[in-house]
């Protein structure tokens, strides 16, 4: 009875030490746990009035371009290496057909259970509006706007965290055809 109370201990003893592993699986050297979120903003902005009369009649440009404070935290007791990609999307001022006009990425290290903020800035986009026969509502605007934005967290290869600026791009970006698909429509200059 002895010998089966010892041998039990030293199979479970050895369950819990490194000893008892499968040969040639190794234990992740960082961590893949880690929590996204953006606080989106506008950073640059402009307006440049090309003209206006007293009717009300007006022609305008505006251009500006998003900024994204990205929190980077850590959930695992791991140290964590991850790469943090940034995407950001738009459309006709006047149409639809959402197209990629900036993207990026920034390696960094985060400490078990810490955080970093990553912020990032956008290119400018521009429209311009005519709003002509004021009384007869006349209003056209060409050019583009922004439409939203996708932010990933990848350990080598894989992608392990998506966060976007609504719940379609999130999913759109969550599967990897459907962001092949989605990042493939670049803005034609």
């Amino acid at each position: 009875m002895k010998r089966l109370g010892l041998l039990s201990v030293l199979i479970f003893g050895m369950a819990f030490s490194g000893q008892g592993q499968v040969p040639g699986t190794a234990v992740p050297a960082t961590s893949k746990s880690v929590f996204l979120d953006a606080v989106e903003s506008t950073a640059n902005s402009s307006t440049v009035n090309h003209w206006r009369d007293i009717s009300g009649d007006y022609s305008q440009t505006k251009t500006s371009s998003k900024e994204l404070d990205i929190t980077v935290r850590n959930m695992s007791q791991l140290p964590g290496e991850f790469e943090i990609e940034w995407y950001f999307f738009g459309k006709p001022a006047n149409g639809s057909g959402r197209f990629l006009y900036d993207q990026g990425s920034k390696k960094i290290s985060v400490t078990p259970g810490a955080f970093l903020k990553v912020p990032v800035e956008s290119k400018g986009l521009s429209a311009h509006t005519v709003r002509g026969y004021y009384w007869y509502g006349y209003n056209y605007t060409s050019g583009d706007k922004a439409d939203g934005w996708v932010i990933r967290a990848k350990v080598g290869d894989e992608v392990v965290r998506v966060k976007a600026s609504n719940p379609l791009l999130e999913q759109m970006a969550s599967d990897p055809a459907g962001f092949t698909k989605l990042t493939s429509h670049t803005k034609k200059k």
